[in-house]
């Protein structure tokens, strides 16, 4: 049986160590009462952050780090497992990555509880837990993925075709109303065209194919276009067309001077630069509108709860929206920008200026709502967002508008693991349509009250796991220690 667990432990090492740093790597650092306590139920209104429930209170006499109080095994509930011992991994992430990091450096590491097998046979229940809630959580991400797909491909055929068919009248009529009065929608499970194919015939939201097409359909700033068009132009790049650049074949290093005038500095660790254009914003912001309002009015889309959360760019089959920014400009500014202090540079990268294939290698874009009115048919549930750090390196937050929301405001209160740390550093008051933000993942950031209207906003996390992430456990990561006695640093491994 040991031999078995051993095999078991090694196939779920990764996924744990992940599953660790990401049940921690969003947190808060006040309101946690008001957090979700479960992933199906929808908080309309508020600033929770999706995260677990923390496992302590605080005494209500005073707010000294030494009043908080433990909730105890017994408060929770026994578990199954006689813990007379004191090991708990279904209950304790370090006594799982405790275990983890055992297997990893000791080849015979379960013989050491010949002692008390059933402290083995707790640590396999806890790891067959986990194993199925990877799976639950993967089966659930397919299914959603196929409806939201047949909810695009219904928003595709029933509703642009019309308003294209209409030479472009903008209808006051809703996409729901239009859709129901064309005839009847359903899931089809059956039809395996993927989200991204379904909009290739729409010129709308289609990915552009040619730099001149770019141009044309006007979706980046005229600034921002410059910048990366006149960058692309230098001979070490002529041989690429957009499509290289825009998907990461060809990695482009930005004109520095160019880039002097097109980024300003918010506040420390805080920059902007104008990067989409107002008419693409409004473009992308109508279409989560009026996917989330179909979702939510049409009852054969009821279940797929598109406005719940915010919308995944990707899901909906506009990945390439993220593709464009995380290639175009959070790579080559992050080069410049937060290569050190974010510890993203590597041996090969350091050694060439001109390689930022390295710098960063994983994106997650979203569009994400608040109001004044919050609701889920507008894709929009918070009022506001509570203080965090996000799951990333760095951090794009675009503004979408609208244009006459007002409140929403972006505070900073400064770099997790400094001295800092959450004392207001400053904040942006509302950046204009199309305006970026980029900033380290891991700077505490809040969004005020929205007092009127809707707030829409793009926001990108990039990582770099080849980096970064690589060689520094989760705790050293959210708490930005780089240090060479970490478990995970290289010397130990």
């Amino acid at each position: 049986m040991i031999l078995q667990l051993q095999t078991l432990l090694s196939i779920t090492a990764l996924l744990l160590l992940l599953f660790a740093s990401n049940s921690q790597a969003s947190s808060s650092s006040s309101n946690t009462a008001n957090n979700m306590a479960s992933e199906s139920k929808v908080t309309i209104g508020g600033g929770a952050i999706n995260e677990k429930p923390r496992l302590y209170k605080k005494s209500n006499t005073n707010n000294n780090p030494s009043s908080i109080i433990t909730i105890t095994q017994q408060s929770l509930g026994k578990d199954d497992h006689d813990d007379s011992s004191g090991w708990d991994p279904a209950r304790s992430v370090s006594h799982m990555l405790h275990a983890i990091v055992g297997l990893d450096r000791y080849p015979n590491y379960l013989s050491r509880f010949q002692s008390n097998v059933n402290d083995v046979t707790a640590l396999e229940d806890a790891l067959k837990r986990t194993l199925d809630k990877v799976s639950r959580q993967k089966r659930d991400l397919l299914d959603r993925r196929r409806e939201i797909c047949s909810l695009v491909r219904c928003y595709n055929t029933r509703f642009l075709n019309g308003r294209e068919a209409e030479d472009g009248d903008d209808s006051s009529d809703t996409a729901a109303a239009v859709v129901q009065s064309r005839g009847h929608c359903e899931l089809d499970d059956d039809d395996d065209t993927s989200c991204n194919d379904i909009w290739l015939s729409k010129s709308l939201m289609k990915p552009p194919e040619s730099w001149a097409e770019l141009k044309q359909r006007n979706i980046l700033s005229e600034q921002a276009f410059h910048v990366v068009f006149q960058s692309v132009k230098r001979k070490k790049y002529r041989d690429y067309d957009l499509r290289d650049v825009m998907y990461g074949r060809v990695h482009v290093d930005l004109n520095t001077s160019l880039l002097e005038e097109f980024i300003d500095q918010e506040m420390f660790d805080v920059y902007s630069f104008p990067m989409l254009s107002r008419g693409f914003c409004h473009l992308l912001r109508n279409t989560i509108r009026e996917l989330t309002e179909m979702c939510d009015s049409i009852e054969e889309f009821n279940d797929i709860k598109l406005g719940d959360k915010p919308v995944d760019l990707d899901s909906i089959g506009l990945g390439w929206v993220n593709d464009m920014i995380f290639n175009m400009f959070i790579i080559p500014i992050s080069k410049h920008l937060f290569a050190k202090s974010e510890h993203l540079e590597s041996k090969k990268s350091q050694k060439d200026d001109d390689d930022a294939s390295t710098i960063l290698d994983w994106r997650h874009g979203y569009v994400a709502g608040y109001s004044a009115s919050p609701r889920v048919s507008k894709g929009a549930t918070r009022h506001r967002l509570v203080s965090h750090t996000d799951d990333s390196e760095v951090t794009l937050n675009c503004c979408l508008g609208e244009e006459d929301y007002k409140g929403g405001h972006v505070q900073f209160f400064g770099l997790r693991g400094t001295e800092g740390e959450g004392q207001l550093v400053g904040t942006v008051e509302r950046p204009n349509v199309g305006t970026a933000l980029l900033h380290s993942g891991r700077h505490l950031h809040s969004v005020t009250d929205v007092l009127s209207g809707d707030r829409y906003a793009l926001i990108i996390w990039a990582r770099s796991w080849s980096n970064c992430r690589e060689s520094t456990c989760p705790c050293c990561y959210l708490n930005r220690r780089q240090d060479r006695t970490c478990i995970c640093a290289r010397q130990w491994n």
